[in-house]
């Protein structure tokens, strides 16, 4: 049976959003789908959804997002990968967009089944353990469950602290945390320090070229306003901007 080049439709997908243009992201997930379900593709098709359900998290679409998760989570029972690590990280992205849109209750089950192969398939200080806690964490939180969203977070933390190349994780982690102390007490004198922590590894010249640096910048500097740290917000939307620029340059020389 012909397949669908994955390779190729992530090569395309990147490349809009290293140049920041969400709207040429959105035609290439839906012309790659529709590939993928001709050729009764049934795997590319999931690899697809995946993405799309990532995207409409990003772009705020509910209805496109739920419409995505059904279809996904229809194919992973369709394609029986549910208890692989591939299966277990469309579970957890699942969730995380369920949890943007107001449904964390409804999310909480595919985090633990995603906690569940995860604890069986990786080691315990693997990246994708520390992906789980993070947005587990968030989760926590919206469903009124503080102590463990805290708990959850701090593990994500003792995860990416330890593995190379994962300071912008660290950093996310840390203002999600620093939110939630915020959220709790703006006068909390952990907030402080804990935003600082993740502003420091964020100016750090090493962590610029990683892949999602723009990305993490752009996502994280909301934060450092609502915590009045408007020079850091400003300084790193400006990261943001340049960051996206060089790769729209890029592309435009490819």
């Amino acid at each position: 049976m012909e397949k669908i080049s994955v390779p190729a439709f992530i090569k395309e997908l990147d490349a809009c959003f290293a140049r920041e243009d969400l709207a040429a992201a959105g035609r290439c997930l839906l012309e790659w789908q529709a590939r993928a379900a001709a050729l009764g593709d049934r795997a590319g098709e999931l690899s697809v959804c995946n993405e799309a359900v990532g995207y409409y998290r990003q772009t705020g679409d509910a209805q496109a997002a739920n419409a995505a998760i059904d279809r996904a989570l229809a194919l992973v029972r369709e394609t029986g990968c549910g208890e692989t690590v591939s299966g277990g990280t469309i579970l957890l992205n699942c969730a995380t967009t369920m949890k943007a849109f107001g449904r964390a209750a409804e999310a909480l089950p595919l985090y633990a089944q995603a906690q569940r192969v995860f604890a069986a398939k990786l080691p315990a200080n693997d990246p994708l353990q520390a992906g789980l806690y993070n947005n587990l964490a968030l989760a926590l939180q919206d469903a009124g469950e503080p102590a463990q969203a805290e708990a959850a977070f701090l593990r994500a933390i003792s995860i990416t602290e330890r593995c190379p190349r994962c300071e912008l994780e660290t950093a996310v982690s840390c203002v999600n945390l620093a939110q939630l102390w915020f959220a709790r007490d703006p006068l909390d004198d952990r907030v402080l320090p804990l935003m600082q922590r993740a502003y420091k590894i964020l100016k750090n010249p090493a962590v610029e070229g990683y892949e999602k640096y723009a990305f993490t910048c752009r996502k994280c500097a909301p934060a450092f306003g609502q915590c009045g740290l408007f020079a850091a917000e400003l300084d790193l939307n400006r990261k943001a901007d340049a960051g996206y620029a060089r790769a729209g340059a890029e592309q435009s020389v490819l």
